[in-house]
């Protein structure tokens, strides 16, 4: 039904799942449309009543449930008012849904974002604030702290039932989710089969967007509206508004209605993966059945209190794929680990990708004071840069993830460093003996080589500085800036990989001698002809780069401090 037959004071019926594989009515009388509500979008308002509607309210994973009148679809259920009494929603118009999600040219090599996205807006790492959490979505914390801004009309939230997860890692990211109108919610995995529950998916029916599945599951509930060959249409507003997308979709079972004063859900879980959902847009999710999507096997292992790993398939996607290990990761470690108290945490994340001999290899150690997941944010962090690189689409063929964790403070601090002789020669051997000082353990002494070269000019000061990851990290970026500008894939990968270690003791030796970068690499020993030259061409990705001996010495502790000192060459 075209949305200008649609009169206020209609009557019919909705189909949803309340229980089980079910499919059931509920009644629908229409209040109005509203024009224009959105740019080029109307929105049909209506009243629901029947089952447990007048108990409930609007049920979270309801999103998409058809609306007939006359025995035509007018569109699915898609919208509702925080804290309204009554079970009022915003219906998406069916021929909007259709037009915007069936008929689109075909996109190739679409990407998710429009440009190039370098940071994931991964939660704030815990500062050590003691913060309140709740298990209510933000826009609920607003309604409370603002009582007006609660009253607003929103997409129904979307149910994102896991398992395998803490309490405690849902909370942490639950802002994340709720930015996507997700609602963490722990429930089954898929012990359930297409024997037990032989749902098809037809309008009313419960749908899911797969995006974890394994010994770790997570998958996003809302409910069909529109079948057309294998060719399916659902939720009625978007999931991630992704555009074109790969995400497995699967049947759903629903075990209960939780009733709630701030939002009703729909317990269920996933039962089998039959297809793909392959648009995710303003008016909703469309997908194939019959279609298959990639997933990108993962495994988690954490060493410290209890020896535990997980083996789980996850979704292939730029924005979800880093936030999802995350994920992961913070529940692995919150299962078995102490949430208060000192510890040291090594990690090392490898990634092969597709048509690359090299691995990615995200590999560092931490400190924390009680968790504050800041090691695991880092490592999550580069990994997102490099899938969402902007030089070129690449495929992650699996994950592998290593996380050590040592209850207890392994630090030590740099507190000296001494040349044994105060003067070298070009070409000599000069040996630094650099002191760290451990937490509550006693003094040790590292001995360094360096082989001064033989191109130093007599009369030359030379800066040796002993170091930590930080301040090397600071130093890199004021004496060879343009090494971390990298220009293609490769060198992304290079300068990811080559991450500074927290535990590395870094020793940097000054000269006198200046090259330069050019386009991402380091030109350290150029004729003085041609540096003149280059360094005055007036061309961009040309810049400093000042000569320097740099050697990193692995060791048991995470390292802070720095001292320097001079030494004469003769």
């Amino acid at each position: 039904m075209g949305i200008d037959e649609i009169k206020p004071g209609m009557k019919g019926f909705g189909k949803t799942v309340f229980s089980g594989d079910s499919i059931e009515n509920f009644s629908v009388e229409v209040l109005g449309v509203l024009k224009n509500w959105e740019t080029k979008a109307d929105l049909i308002l209506i009243k629901m009543t029947g089952g447990p509607l007048e108990e409930t309210g609007i049920i979270a994973g309801m999103s998409g449930s058809p609306v007939y009148i006359d025995n035509r679809l007018i569109g699915a259920v898609a919208y509702g008012w925080s804290f309204s009494k009554e079970a009022i929603a915003g219906v998406s118009p069916i021929n909007e849904m259709k037009s915007t999600l069936f008929d689109l040219p075909e996109e190739n090599g679409s990407k998710l974002f429009p440009s190039p996205e370098w940071e994931l807006p991964l939660p704030p790492a815990n500062t050590g604030e003691i913060i309140p959490q709740t298990s209510l979505p933000k826009i609920q914390d607003e309604a409370i702290n603002h009582p007006g801004h609660g009253i607003k009309i929103a997409p129904i939230i979307s149910p994102l039932i896991v398992s395998g997860f803490s309490g405690r890692a849902l909370e942490e990211m639950n802002p994340f989710f709720s930015a996507y109108n997700l609602y963490p919610l722990q429930g089954g995995s898929y012990a359930a089969t297409s024997a037990t529950y032989p749902t098809r998916l037809v309008p009313g029916a419960s749908v899911a967007a797969v995006l974890i599945k394994g010994d770790l599951n997570a998958a996003v509930v809302g409910t069909v509206t529109y079948v057309d060959g294998d060719q399916v249409l659902a939720f009625g507003h978007p999931f991630l508004h992704a555009g074109t997308t790969n995400i497995p979709m699967a049947t759903a079972h629903v075990f209960a209605i939780l009733s709630s004063h701030s939002n009703s859900v729909k317990m269920a879980s996933p039962v089998e993966i039959i297809g793909q959902i392959n648009q995710d847009r303003r008016s909703g999710v469309a997908g194939t059945i019959g279609t298959f999507s990639r997933m990108i096997p993962c495994r988690i292992a954490v060493d410290g209190t209890q020896n535990i790993e997980y083996s789980f398939e996850i979704v292939d996607n730029k924005l979800l794929t880093p936030v999802l290990v995350l994920m992961a990761a913070q529940g692995a470690v919150a299962a078995t680990e102490k949430k208060l108290g000192e510890r040291c945490v090594d990690i090392q994340l490898f990634a092969k990708i597709d048509g690359y001999e090299k691995p990615l290899i995200l590999k560092n150690s931490y400190y924390e004071f009680n968790q504050t997941w800041f090691s695991i944010d880092e490592i999550a962090q580069c990994f997102a840069m490099v899938i969402n690189n902007q030089f070129q689409e690449i495929t992650v063929q699996e994950i592998d993830l290593k996380i050590n964790i040592l209850n207890l403070r392994q630090t030590a601090s740099i507190e000296a460093i001494q040349a044994r002789n105060n003067h070298v020669r070009p070409g000599d051997e000069l040996s630094l003996d650099v002191l760290l000082k451990p937490y509550t353990g006693n003094d040790i002494y590292k001995t360094i080589q360096i082989k001064i070269p033989e191109d130093v000019l007599p009369g030359d000061l030379l800066e040796i500085t002993a170091c930590d990851a930080k301040f090397s990290k600071s130093l890199d970026m004021g004496r060879a800036a343009g090494r971390h500008l990298p220009v293609n894939f490769e060198q992304l990968l290079d300068d990811v990989c080559d991450m500074e270690r927290n535990n590395n003791l870094i020793v940097r030796v000054l000269l006198s001698k200046n090259g330069l970068t050019y386009k991402g690499e380091g030109l350290p020993s150029l004729p003085q002809s041609i540096f003149s030259i280059m360094n005055n061409v007036g061309q961009s990705g040309i810049g400093p780069l000042m000569g320097e001996i740099i050697t990193k010495v692995p060791t048991k502790y995470v390292l802070n401090g720095k001292q320097s000192i001079h030494v004469l060459v003769k």
